[in-house]
């Protein structure tokens, strides 16, 4: 979609009842250049009717976390209670912001409904997802708070060893802020949640979500606790093995535990599950459909940050690509391969032809 379409389809989204000289004058351009767009908009599909009748399961929301993530990087061995030798860096980040980013970056129309302080962090963070090609109409700015932070400490081998966050701005984003974006959630192809959420925000989302497939990203072993009572909502969850220990009460070792698990979610009513093995791969399973493993995709391990939020993203583009199972986990797969391999919490140069070229080298 050509980013004047991408404009006009953002006005007639917040008012479906905007004229065509209303949308001119606010772009600068002339009528008929708009009628022009428009036309090219219901040829593609995203305008089903008159009256711009938005086409739906086109989009995706993203609600979550947006954090500025300062990384601190060690040359050799860590050594606790010392000085070591490394390098700092500060990037953009949070799992709800890196979804959104992704799912950009791999060419779908995203959204992100998250907060940020009214600071040079917050800035930073809604300026560069905005570049990134995420909506961020719902990306609050809050005044007088401090925009939030992640602190991790990365060793020799490329694995996080410990992390300090500071994340209290989300408890802002609550049902009443929430409740600005019903009309976007309530329209999209796919709605996005990552557990940083409150759980009074968890259960506004879900209640208010009516058909809309959700994926869940578990985020770690205490925040995956919030939606314990939520999985009959779930469309696809997507936990690491700790994740879904601490949710289905079932220790997972082998394959065989992992399907005893995948079949206890199916119970709970969560459609599909993407459970991460570590080395060993993915296990996923559907409901009242294919089930197998996925193995581990061998890469090169600059930053283990931001590889779930990337195989999220590729989740959420092959479920509106139509994808079989399957084929969505090596794609998704792929998608957390590149990212694996950059420094930062999302790989900038990710899209659906990289991914692509990476599976059939891989292959």
């Amino acid at each position: 979609m050509a980013n004047r379409e991408k404009q006009i389809l953002q006005l007639i989204r917040r008012d479906p009842f905007i004229q065509q000289q209303e949308i001119a004058d606010i772009l600068g351009i002339s009528r008929s250049c708009v009628a022009g767009h428009i036309m090219n908009l219901s040829k593609k599909g995203y305008i089903k009717g008159k009256g711009y009748i938005l086409s739906e399961n086109r989009y995706v929301v993203t609600v979550g976390a947006a954090n500025m993530d300062v990384t601190s990087y060690v040359f050799s061995p860590l050594i606790y209670g010392d000085s070591n030798p490394g390098k700092n860096k500060a990037t953009v980040g949070g799992v709800g912001r890196n979804i959104a980013h992704n799912i950009a970056l791999l060419g779908q129309e995203s959204y992100l409904v998250s907060v940020i302080g009214d600071d040079f962090y917050g800035k930073t963070l809604f300026e560069q997802t905005k570049s990134a090609g995420v909506y961020t109409d719902y990306f609050h700015k809050l005044s007088g708070e401090n925009t939030s932070t992640y602190h991790s400490l990365i060793d020799e081998q490329g694995e996080m060893q410990v992390a300090v966050n500071d994340m209290n701005i989300l408890e802002k984003l609550t049902p009443a802020l929430l409740s600005q974006s019903k009309a976007l959630i309530q329209n999209a192809g796919v709605l996005v949640i990552d557990c940083n959420l409150t759980e009074d925000a968890l259960e506004w989302l879900f209640s208010h979500a009516e058909n809309i497939p959700i994926f869940v990203d578990t985020v770690s072993t205490f925040k995956a606790t919030k939606i314990r009572h939520w999985l009959s909502h779930i469309h696809t969850l997507k936990p690491n093995r700790l994740e879904a220990e601490i949710l289905s009460g079932i220790k997972i070792v082998t394959l065989a535990d992992a399907a005893e698990a995948a079949s206890w979610f199916h119970q709970q009513g969560v459609q599909r599950l993407a459970l991460s093995m570590g080395i060993e791969g993915v296990y996923y399973s559907e409901i009242g459909g294919v089930a197998g493993c996925s193995p581990a995709m061998p890469v090169n391990i600059v930053n283990a940050n931001g590889a779930g939020d990337a195989m999220m993203a590729g989740l959420v583009y092959c479920w509106l690509e139509n994808m079989a199972l399957e084929e969505s986990i090596r794609f998704a797969q792929g998608c957390s391969a590149l990212t694996l391999s950059s420094e930062f919490t999302h790989h900038p140069n990710l899209s659906c032809i990289r991914v692509k070229k990476l599976l059939e080298l891989k292959s």
